[in-house]
């Protein structure tokens, strides 16, 4: 487990199972999940499906984000709650997805 460091908006641990290696990520302030191939300070587009096993998160009362979710472009998202500094970010990183915005490590 890689707990997070700022300004980094997630913690991390990899999980290695029959079907290979996954990076979970856990968001730092809402209790949502998601899984990558490799740990990485920011994502993009680069999210994995949920494994067999995420039912596990689900049943403690986290909400597993699907790939598709966070693949969602951002013109698709209410974005209102954004501030002008994390849209300078959006625009600064090139980020254009949901889970591009949810799993960064900003500044």
């Amino acid at each position: 487990m890689e707990q997070r460091v700022y300004p980094r908006s997630f913690h991390a641990a990899t999980v290695v199972g029959r079907e290979g290696e996954n990076t979970v990520l856990c968001h730092a302030h809402h209790p949502w999940i998601a899984f990558a191939k490799t740990r990485r300070d920011w994502y993009g587009e680069d999210f994995l499906a949920p494994p067999p096993w995420a039912h596990a998160f689900t049943n403690t009362g986290f909400t597993v984000l699907s790939s598709e979710r966070l693949a969602t472009p951002l013109s698709d998202v209410d974005t209102s709650v954004l501030t002008q500094g994390e849209w300078r970010e959006v625009r600064f990183y090139g980020i254009t997805t949901l889970g591009g915005v949810l799993f960064n490590a900003w500044d």
